[in-house]
C-alpha cells in the first residue's frame, strides 16, 4: 500500500482502532472542530495526523513505531501543501502547544523541513510556501 495524506475525509471504521493508538477520541473529536484535519494513512491504518488552523498547525503526531521512515516528512509537507491551495504564502507552528519532552525532536525536525525560526517569536516556526 502507498502512504497517503487524507483532507478533512470521514474517518474509515478501519482507521479507528488506529487513530485510536495516536490519539484519545474525545480529544479527536475536539480538534477536529478546531481545524481541518489531515491523516496519513498506510495499510488502511491511520499513522500521522496533523490539524490545521488558517495557515498554523495546530497539532502534529506520528506513530512511534513509524517515525524515521518519512511518515511524518509527507504528511508535513501535504499539510503545507494545503495550507498553500488555501491562498496563504505561510505555515506556522507555535512549538509552545507541544509537550516539552517532544520540543527537542520537533525543532530538530522542522528545521529539516525548512522551517525557520520566527524573528518576532522564538517559539514560532515558519515555513515560506
Amino acid at each position: 500500500m502507498r502512504l497517503t495524506v487524507f483532507h478533512n475525509s470521514e474517518i474509515e471504521p478501519l482507521w479507528q482502532s488506529s487513530l485510536e493508538k495516536l490519539i484519545n477520541p474525545l480529544a479527536f473529536e475536539m480538534l477536529k472542530e478546531a481545524g481541518d484535519v489531515h491523516l496519513a494513512v498506510f495499510n488502511d491504518g491511520v499513522v500521522g495526523i496533523s490539524i490545521t488552523k488558517d495557515n498554523e498547525i495546530t497539532f502534529l503526531k506520528v506513530r512511534d513505531i513509524t517515525r524515521r521512515r518519512g511518515v511524518g516528512k509527507y504528511l508535513l509537507e501535504e499539510t503545507c501543501n494545503f495550507i498553500a491551495d488555501l491562498g496563504f504564502e505561510k505555515t506556522y507552528i507555535d512549538t509552545k502547544r507541544f509537550p516539552n519532552e517532544e520540543l527537542d525532536g520537533l525543532i530538530y525536525f522542522l528545521e529539516m523541513q525548512g522551517f525557520e525560526k520566527s524573528a518576532h517569536d522564538s517559539s514560532i516556526y515558519e515555513y515560506n510556501q
